[in-house]
């Protein structure tokens, strides 16, 4: 029988883990049919954590990646890409070690990775008139794009890999113009 309830004493326990204990208490605590919101009711309490308990920040950011790379089946390849780029931001800006967190290569490689289509074909805008004209996917999918790019951006000035960079900013020229 499973037990989709999390209690503050859990996600104590669930902090002290390691990989393999970490897998169990999912195992027992994450509902049979995927449901978003129960991982995103856990992100939420493990960010409740990291306020509330300063002295280990680090592991409540490592547990957080941890559980977003969990979700990923669940909640989608953009929604974590954008949730992780967010998340490492706050935490360099919080003064915490970059050897704890992904690197802006890999963060801005798993936003540019997520938009489903590529820089030629994605809607973009001439003016907001056109807005009426654009078909709902296309909408959607520019609109994607331009929250992915909106996150990746934060770690432009950290990226180690040039090509990447180039990439990202061939996004970043027609931002303005992504629904």
């Amino acid at each position: 029988m499973r037990d989709e309830t999390v209690l503050g004493v859990d996600l104590d326990r669930l902090l002290r883990s390691d990989d393999d204990g970490r897998r169990q208490w999912l195992e027992r605590r994450q509902p049979v049919a995927p449901e978003p919101n129960w991982w995103l009711h856990l992100l939420l309490l493990i960010d409740e954590r990291w306020e509330s308990q300063p002295a280990e920040r680090a592991a409540w950011a490592q547990l957080k990646i941890w559980a977003l790379n969990q979700a990923r089946p669940v909640l989608g390849q953009g929604e974590v890409a954008e949730r992780l780029a967010y998340l490492v931001s706050q935490m360099r800006d919080a003064g915490m070690a970059a050897s704890v967190l992904p690197s802006a290569d890999t963060v801005v490689r798993a936003c540019l990775d997520a938009i489903r289509v590529s820089v030629d074909q994605v809607a973009v805008l001439t003016d907001r008139q056109n807005l009426y004209a654009l078909e709902r996917q296309p909408m959607l999918d520019s609109r994607r794009a331009r929250k992915l790019v909106n996150a990746a951006e934060r770690h432009l000035a950290d990226l180690d890999d040039p090509d990447l960079a180039d990439r990202l900013c061939t996004w970043l020229a027609i931002k303005p113009r992504l629904v």
